[in-house]
């Protein structure tokens, strides 16, 4: 899968990213919310969010402890965070209508690409992305920074691959029309009896991410190069880039499982 090379740039950058002026249009709207989330930015400062509720192309969303939202994207697409979660829309714009495509074809199983050996080479910075916000290319760009969420990919990410990713504080997510699971390593999952069976003595994976596929597949790019994770597969992306297949579920994820957010909304 090639990466767009407008947004393959490191999270940090996109950590020191202001947040993008609000669209007219709504990219998503609130269908389901329990406990408490808000969403904010640097143009309209932080509201609390109803079911209902639209949320817009540059602003953060936050789910507070105990709490999830639900997100249904203009294009088809879902992403419901988790409790202690913070997400931002980085740059979503959907010209295509709001019609689905149908439903991929059944990807034969294959196994996982082995890291490759060189980092990926440098990119533009994401001041780029935002130049093209007219261009009246579809395109959704996201960013995880804390928490985690489980995602339904909307017409967008089935058609438009190269205009649709998802920045972590480690890596980078491109997908081929897909249902996936991405979680940021909290002091749980460090503890996870099947995360510390695979852990290198004396490495810490605070601060990494899981990550699994329920359908299809996703692309995990990373400064240890990328790996294709299919259906049932479980990676573990320490800190440094390091990535590690997982032989079984982490049991936090077991403990605490997140729904699929297409048929919890509300």
């Amino acid at each position: 899968m090639k990466f767009s090379r407008r947004i393959r740039g490191t999270a940090l950058l996109l950590l020191s990213l202001p947040a993008i002026a609000t669209a007219a249009a709504p990219a998503a709207n609130v269908t389901l919310l329990t406990g408490r989330g808000t969403a904010s930015s640097a143009e309209s400062g932080v509201r609390a969010l109803a079911k209902g509720d639209a949320v817009y192309s540059g602003e953060m969303v936050h789910s507070s402890a105990n709490s999830y939202v639900d997100l249904k994207f203009s294009d088809g697409g879902y992403f419901l965070l988790r409790p202690n979660s913070r997400f931002q829309v980085v740059d979503f714009a959907n010209h295509s209508g709001t019609v689905e495509p149908p439903p991929p074809q059944p990807q034969p199983a294959a196994p996982a690409t082995p890291p490759a050996a060189a980092a990926p080479a440098p990119v533009a910075p994401l001041a780029a992305a935002q130049a093209d916000t007219q261009s009246g290319v579809s395109r959704a760009f996201f960013s995880l920074l804390k928490g985690g969420f489980r995602s339904i990919s909307g017409a967008i990410g089935k058609i438009n691959h190269d205009e649709y990713q998802v920045a972590t504080p480690v890596a980078t997510i491109g997908i081929r029309g897909t249902d996936y699971l991405v979680v940021i390593c909290d002091a749980t999952c460090a503890t996870d009896p099947q995360i510390a069976a695979v852990l290198p003595p004396g490495i810490n994976p605070l601060g990494g991410i899981v990550a699994t596929v329920y359908a299809h597949s996703i692309v995990v790019d990373d400064a240890g190069g990328s790996v294709t994770l299919l259906e049932g597969q479980y990676l573990l992306v320490l800190p440094d880039g390091t990535n590690i297949l997982l032989p079984l579920e982490p049991l936090f994820l077991q403990m605490d499982p997140t729904p699929n957010p297409a048929t919890c909304a509300g």
